[in-house]
This record gives structure tokens, sequence and C-alpha cells, in this order.
């Protein structure tokens, strides 16, 4: 296969989700890594599109009412099945107030395999997770500061036994257990927006740019995705 610019670059490699979500009205999302993972859009209405809708920066919106979501199916998705290795996640989002958690990726199945990523409203503080799905239990990560209707863009580190998160590029306090390894998640779908059973915790505000690799990408990484701002 040949090797292309994008390739090349440093960030890019091991990245094995890489959704610009710059279609504008195809129902579909396309992936720019060499997984080649497609997206099928789902929910009572179209999303909305931001750069269709006059905004100068790409990604979409989710209406919590719409029960909108983004899914790619188990069989498209091994490569996000991380079970032993580090990996790092990253993705442009805003959360408007919907009273419970909203998901912002995952690919999971609860307490047995997998992970998962959401944020979650408890009084004033806003909470963003990350967990692991393993043996009937599991373990994982926080971080505070995740306010209602602001841009961030979040990201996370998984280096051996710990999480670290990232905010706009930015290593923030995190508090992490042990992390004990996924279990995997080969049979699961990869989801942006709701829950595994797709009947709760629908994401309401803007999502963009949905990234993963097969390693941790470190503050350096993190920090070269939030200088390329969220119109990339």
């Amino acid at each position: 296969m040949a090797v292309s610019f994008y390739d090349n670059l440093p960030i890019n490699q091991d990245i094995v989700l890489d959704w610009p979500l710059t279609e504008g009205l195809a129902q579909l999302a396309h992936d720019q890594s060499k997984s080649g993972i497609a997206g099928v859009m789902n929910g009572d209405n179209p999303m909305i599109w931001a750069a269709a809708s006059g905004y100068d920066y790409h990604g979409v919106f989710f209406v919590e009412a719409w029960h909108q979501f983004i899914e790619a199916l188990a069989a498209d998705t091994t490569d996000l099945n991380f079970t032993t290795t580090d990996y790092a996640l990253a993705m442009w989002c805003g959360f408007i107030d919907t009273l419970t958690d909203q998901i912002l990726m995952s690919k999971y199945e609860i307490s047995q395999s997998g992970w998962e990523v959401y944020h979650t409203p408890v009084g004033a503080l806003r909470y963003m997770t990350v967990r692991h799905h393993h043996g009937g239990t599991r373990t994982g990560s926080y971080s505070l500061g995740w306010n209602f209707l602001n841009t961030y863009l979040f990201g996370v580190d998984r280096i051996g036994t710990a999480h670290q998160h990232y905010r706009n590029g930015v290593a923030i306090p995190t508090v992490s257990q042990v992390l004990q390894d996924p279990g995997s998640s080969v049979a699961d779908n990869f989801r942006i927006g709701c829950r595994y059973t797709e009947d709760a915790n629908f994401m309401n505000g803007y999502g963009g740019r949905p990234r993963a690799w097969s390693r941790a990408i470190g503050a350096a990484g993190h920090r070269q995705l939030f200088s390329q701002g969220y119109r990339q």
C-alpha cells in the first residue's frame, strides 16, 4: 500500500480512527485512518452539520430529544478493541445540560467489555470519566471542569495502569484508579453520542473530529491537536 503524506505525519503514527466529520450532507462518517471505519448516523432527524449551518468549523450538533448517535459495526472496529495496549483518544466537544450522563464515545458492554467516555453533572461539578469494563466490574478515571456551553478538546492517554486527561491540549488533574485491562470488545459496536443499548445517555451539544490511537500520544501530541484547532 502506498504511504501518503497523512501517514507520514508523526501525529498519525498508529492512528486507528479519524473522522473529520466534513461530509456536510451525507449520513456517513468517513475515516482518514488506515482502519477505514465507516460510521452511520442515526436518529429521529438528520444530524445538524456545523459548516452547512453557517459555522466556520466542521463537526455535528447532537440533539438529545432526537436520539442521535453515530455508530460503526463491531466487525469494522476491531482496531478499537483496546485490551492490554496503551491508547489515546481525542474529540472536540461541547455539552448542553440534560440533567444526566452524556456518552461522548464508547465501545463497550457495561461491566463486561470495552471502554467508554462520558460527561456527568453532579451538583455544581462537571465530570469527564473514562471507564474500562471487565469481568463484572469497572475501573477508570475522571477530571473536573467540563462546564456546559463551552467547546473543549478532550483528550486522554492510557499509560500502563493509569489515565492522564487533557483539556485543550494541556494535562489536567486526573483521578485515576489502578486500571485493569478492558475486556475484549470485538463483539461491541463503536458509538458516539449514546449508551451501548442505544436508548439513553444521548449527547446534547457539539461533537467534532473523534480520533483514536493504539498508543499514548503524550503531552506534545495533545498540544498539537489543540494548536491545529477545531476547524481541522
